[in-house]
């Protein structure tokens, strides 16, 4: 049907204070003059889902004292999928009703504060710390410890949001990006971390914030604890280089933080040994009397990424448990370092690490260095299942002459199932004697490779392992299988295990090595030989035998 021409639409008016509003049939209008409402029939004989007149929200709807005003119905009522909708509990009849304003504020932007994230030159770092003080500095900390706004998580959309100073963050701040690439906090300023953790005083929250650089940090409500950062980049912006710089983050004091799905970016530059404050996460508290350690313990460094640092991150405090895990470290000076020799603290620690699953590639010295602590207590770090491309080289590749070990550990640490790709640059060239064998682990550590290699001997000798020299003595153990034949027609089968003891600066002969053994078919006529390469630093092992077609299984542990 073609509309030629409107010229008035008729609408049913009146005084809805006064009257109300009648039954309107399907289709049609009625205004309430007083109250500036306006109303549509809907009729299930239009088709509609029942009888009713439905109001049509106007301009007068969108002033804010109106809209969002509790007291004058402006609320939001939970529905579930149903066909009529249930807005109350079928057995109490309660509906889940709440004012529109508590609605919309269950989901808190950055830019609800003012804050744009455009980069360029607008500096917003005043306007983020504003939000993080309304959000997370909880007015109620001082009756309940978990209060009222402690809860909300803060988002940043998608932007450049740069800062000339740290961000203060208290307990429980909470603070979601778009993801790696998407949401940057960009440090324009030196001498400035990006984020710092402080402690609230609950006294004056808003005026009395102190940092572990202005006065001692306290444990109870106002530790800052909780930390929550995801999904989003924090670095150094490109245009202020590397000297006279802070830690991105400094994680003082904070238990239970959490930083997941984080990109770390610096300006540290391969083969550049300069500016140790050029870092990625610096984890630091206090050391005392038990009662009086405010530490940081249990953080949590979950699938985050790390490139161009002097270190990605540092800790030269007795924290306690931190777990690093799932992440990757690039082009840096080093990749963790718990009580680096540049500036040892602390005295205990840091203990209890789990670093596990990483991958760290171009690492200029260690990929991890852990520090004898002051008083030689034991740290009982565990390193597992992580790979090491190009590290401790000192940029020079896998085949240089010279380096580092690829980790340093302390005292009761262990090495477990990791990979080197100078270990299997050695383990794949052996009779190539150009090239040292720098220790891939160095430290009073334990070595536990749980992998099983195969070989296949055949008549003569066989090199199936090179261990580098060390300045220490060095306690091999091998679990081997020996075989020839197949399941069930075996003619050798045999099972042992060598303890090697090396001793530095001693000439390796059989007296080094005792082969416990048995065996079910046949003892396989083979000999151990342990042979030393001293001017390239390595020993060979290899295994002795006149028969051809034998399968060597073997597992190593290595105490050094």
């Amino acid at each position: 049907m073609a509309v030629v021409e409107i010229s008035k639409i008729q609408v049913r008016r009146g005084q809805e204070n006064q009257t109300g509003i009648p039954a309107l049939a399907g289709g049609e209008f009625g205004w309430a003059a007083d109250t500036e409402h306006l109303y549509i029939g809907l009729r299930r004989d239009d088709g509609g889902a029942r009888d009713a007149n439905v109001r049509i929200l106007t301009e007068n709807d969108l002033i804010v004292s109106n809209l969002f005003d509790s007291s004058i119905a402006a609320n939001y009522t939970y529905r579930n999928d149903t066909d009529p909708p249930i807005t109350a509990h079928p057995v109490t009849g309660i509906a889940y009703v709440r004012d529109i304003n508590r609605k919309i504020d269950d989901f808190v932007s950055i830019r609800d504060f003012g804050v744009i994230g455009q980069g360029g030159a607008i500096i917003e770092s005043e306007l983020i710390q504003a939000a993080i003080d309304h959000l997370f500095l909880d007015p109620l900390k001082n009756t309940t410890y978990f209060g009222t706004y402690t809860a909300k998580v803060l988002y940043f959309p998608a932007g450049v949001y740069n800062i000339d100073q740290p961000i203060l963050v208290p307990a429980y701040t909470t603070i979601v990006g778009d993801g790696i690439g998407k949401t940057i906090i960009n440090l324009k300023g030196t001498n400035s971390s990006a984020i710092q953790t402080i402690d609230a005083d609950t006294n004056n929250i808003y005026t009395n914030r102190v940092t572990f650089d202005t006065g001692n940090m306290s444990s109870g409500p106002a530790q800052p604890n909780y930390l929550h950062v995801q999904s989003l980049t924090i670095r150094y912006s490109p245009d202020i280089g590397v000297a006279n710089c802070l830690p991105l983050v400094s994680l003082d004091c904070s238990e239970n933080a959490t930083f997941r799905d984080v990109k770390f970016a610096g300006n540290h530059y391969i083969g550049d040994n300069i500016d140790p404050g050029h870092s990625g996460i610096t984890i630091r508290g206090y050391a005392g009397a038990e009662n009086l350690t405010v530490s940081s313990n249990n953080t949590l460094i979950d699938n985050c990424e790390f490139d161009g640092f002097y270190h990605c991150v540092i800790s030269n405090f007795d924290i306690i448990n931190p777990v690093i895990q799932n992440s990757q470290f690039y082009n840096s000076v080093r990749g963790i370092s718990f009580n680096s020799e540049i500036d040892e603290e602390a005295t205990t620690g840091p203990r209890g690490a789990r670093i596990l699953n990483n991958r760290f590639v171009k690492i200029n010295q260690q990929a991890i260095y852990v520090g004898d602590s002051a008083n030689g207590y034991t740290t009982d770090n565990v390193i597992m299942n992580n790979r090491y491309y190009n590290v401790g080289n000192l940029n020079y590749g896998r085949t240089s002459t010279t380096g580092t070990s690829v980790i340093t550990l302390g005292n009761g640490d262990v090495s477990m199932n990791d990979w080197f790709d100078r270990q299997e640059y050695q383990d794949t060239n052996f009779g190539n004697i150009d090239v040292n064998y720098v220790p891939f682990i160095a430290g009073p550590a334990v070595i536990n490779d749980l992998s099983v290699k195969t070989f296949s001997i055949y008549a003569g000798a066989t090199v199936i392992l090179r261990l580098p020299i060390t300045g220490s003595s060095q306690n091999l153990t091998v679990n081997y299988k020996l075989t020839k034949g197949s399941p069930g027609a075996y003619t050798i089968d045999r099972i042992g295990k060598l303890n090697i003891y090396l001793q530095p600066g001693d000439t390796p002969n059989d007296t080094n090595i005792l082969d416990e053994y048995t065996y079910i078919f046949g003892e396989g006529d083979i000999k151990w030989n342990l042979a030393v390469a001293g001017s390239r630093s390595y020993y060979e092992l290899s295994l002795l035998t006149l028969l051809n077609e034998l399968t060597l299984e073997f597992q190593t542990n290595l105490m050094i």
